[in-house]
């Protein structure tokens, strides 16, 4: 319903749509809030001069008026006017029953400002697309995403062009890599015009200004983001986006921030804002309201059809989280996504949660009840960040690799080494020049069960540290293509990133890598296969289905020690293997090759098929 709302565009004139909820008309709206007890709203911007008035001032040939809605009640406008191709800025100017008066953004503009007034916009005119789906949605767990931030990823290079257009400029390079998959981070505007994650959202039907604005093509905007997700599937890449649906940022200015807050006269009586989960960032979504749960259901399906993702990552769940009742909150709206997907015949799309309980198998144990496809898994991460802090590996990796147990048939873990939200795995193994610490996290990453995930810059060791909260946090990490990349004279840079093309296309190539198949849990088998603090070794025995068909084994092997290691290493089977990392092939008898030297911070990855 919300995505028919705000400036809706036909040929050349405008009708602008303002909803508000009513539970005096539709009782399922909300059970707490109030009234917005608006008197009277004015749009004004930089069209009214196409009528014969003044940009930007008050007129009352252009008062909303209100009528009916089902649900509530619409303010709407209808342009008479026809207006010449381009971009145009606009904001709802409301005065209230006391006689108060605010500017108010529109809650669902598809367009942002342009500058820190955050101002709403629509576009008449401009070059369409359409964006076409992906020609093979893969499951989620086939999945090797790339998490990338548009302003960090093109900042070096873009120079003055807008970063969805630049970004194109690398997909040969991710292509190249191996990767099948990008998540965004949010590209949802953020207030004002500055440096942003992304996960202080105002705007979630309008993609952010700055990702798009090309100052010669003022008019195409969507368009840019529409022909990168184009670009993406022609390639066969999946799009996953970044949903920051926990919170949003209302603002201490009553003239900026969300605008379903500031549309109502006192601000604490919105339903679209309140305690729910205590997700104690910004100004928390009250998702006991249906209006809200209605609103951000929209905005999924907007992304979701419109858009032709491929998947959401839903930030922090656990602020609109409650366990035992998937009646509200997250456990609602992925089942009413999952109604959504399944009524429009869409399979394989990701609904991925970033629950992040302390306790792992809470997580997993959530993400099975409330249907999502898998979820974030902090402790793959977490593990090998306490190893390349103390060069030491515990009994408990064996657990973590195994990385898809407890989940319910069909759903995983994401995995990985390195994310947006913490320090780059080179910096927490102690920098560049101890680089090599990485590569047993990167062989672990890329032969374990779930959907594998890369950050901006990991694949050619690029080094940063964050700071858990505070100044220093959320600052541009530009990436540095031409210092420390494939792409520049950086030994470090070019090797990693060859060892991460090489497992991810050994990866890609058997299915039974990315299968929940993994052998042993919960202990060590007395044959050898298993974790062993006393050498820093860890042995795994991976099984299923080949490429093309017949059967498939793998015996990995990982030594996260700074020294050679001599192991004997067991086989499944015996016969003729193949180390798919090292080059060449082994004879194995009786189950078993003795006396094995594991090189330090390296592995093997034997490969048979039935």
């Amino acid at each position: 319903m919300y995505e028919k709302f705000g400036a809706v565009v036909q040929g050349s004139r405008v009708e602008f749509k303002l909803f508000l909820p009513d539970n005096t008309r539709d009782p399922s709206q909300y059970v707490r809030g109030g009234s917005p007890r608006i008197r009277q709203i004015h749009v004004r911007g930089d069209f009214q001069g196409a009528a014969g008035s003044q940009n930007w001032q008050f007129d009352d040939r252009f008062k909303m008026q209100r009528v009916e809605h089902p649900n509530g009640w619409l303010y709407q406008l209808a342009m008479t006017q026809d207006l010449a191709e381009g971009y145009y800025q606009y904001k709802y100017f409301v005065e209230f029953e006391n006689g108060t008066q605010r500017w108010v953004s529109d809650p669902i503009s598809k367009y942002g400002g342009s500058d820190e007034s955050e101002n709403s916009a629509f576009v008449i005119g401009g070059s369409e697309s359409v964006v076409a789906p992906i020609a093979r949605r893969l499951p989620p767990r086939d999945l090797v995403i790339y998490e990338t931030h548009l302003d960090d990823f093109t900042a070096e290079f873009r120079g003055n062009r807008a970063p969805v257009d630049a970004f194109r400029d690398r997909l040969d390079y991710l292509q190249e890599l191996g990767v099948n998959a990008v998540e965004f981070m949010p590209w949802t505007a953020w207030p004002g015009s500055g440096f942003s994650w992304g996960y202080d959202p105002v705007s979630f039907f309008s993609v952010e200004h700055r990702y798009v604005n090309d100052p010669a093509n003022p008019a195409n905007k969507l368009y840019k983001l529409m022909e990168l997700f184009n670009d993406l599937h022609r390639r066969g890449m999946h799009v996953i986006m970044d949903g920051v649906f926990n919170h949003v940022r209302g603002g201490q200015d009553p003239n900026l921030g969300f605008p379903y807050l500031w549309l109502y006269q006192v601000p604490s009586e919105s339903p679209f804002i309140g305690n729910f989960g205590g997700g104690g960032y910004f100004d928390e979504f009250d998702y006991q309201n249906n209006c809200v749960a209605e609103f951000i259901r929209d905005v999924c399906i907007y992304w979701l059809d419109r858009f032709q993702v491929d998947g959401i990552r839903f930030d922090y769940t656990l602020g609109f989280f409650r366990r035992g009742d998937n009646g509200v909150g997250i456990g609602k709206l992925i089942g009413d996504l999952n109604s959504h997907l399944a009524a429009a015949g869409r399979s394989n799309t990701a609904l991925f949660i970033e629950h992040l309980t302390d306790n792992r198998f809470e997580a997993i144990d959530d993400t099975n009840d409330v249907g999502a496809t898998g979820c974030w898994f902090d402790p793959f991460m977490f593990k090998h960040f306490e190893y390349g802090r103390n060069g030491n590996i515990d009994p408990d990796l064996l657990r973590i690799l195994n990385a898809n147990l407890d989940f319910a048939p069909g759903k995983g873990p994401v995995t990985y080494i390195q994310n947006h939200d913490h320090s780059s795995i080179v910096h927490e193994v102690g920098g560049r020049g101890r680089w090599f610490k990485t590569q047993p996290a990167a062989i672990a990453l890329l032969t374990s069960p779930g959907a594998v995930m890369l950050h901006n810059g990991q694949e050619f060791g690029q080094v940063e540290s964050l700071p858990g909260s505070g100044d220093g946090r959320v600052v541009p990490r530009p990436l540095r293509w031409q210092s420390d990349s494939p792409f520049g004279n950086d030994g470090i840079g070019k090797g990693l990133f060859g060892l991460y093309r090489q497992l991810i296309s050994i990866r890609n190539r058997h299915p039974s890598l990315r299968s929940p198949n993994f052998f042993p849990w919960p202990t060590n088998h007395p044959e050898g296969y298993g974790a062993f603090p006393d050498q820093d070794v860890v042995v795994y025995h991976r099984w299923g289905p080949a490429e093309g068909g017949g059967f498939e084994r793998f015996i990995i092997v990982i030594n996260y020690s700074d020294y050679d290691q001599r192991i004997d290493l067991p086989f499944a089977t015996n016969g003729r293997w193949e180390d798919l990392l090292n080059g060449g092939f082994v004879l194995v008898d009786n189950q078993k090759l003795f006396n094995q030297r594991i090189n330090s911070n390296w592995g093997r990855i034997y490969h048979q098929r039935a």
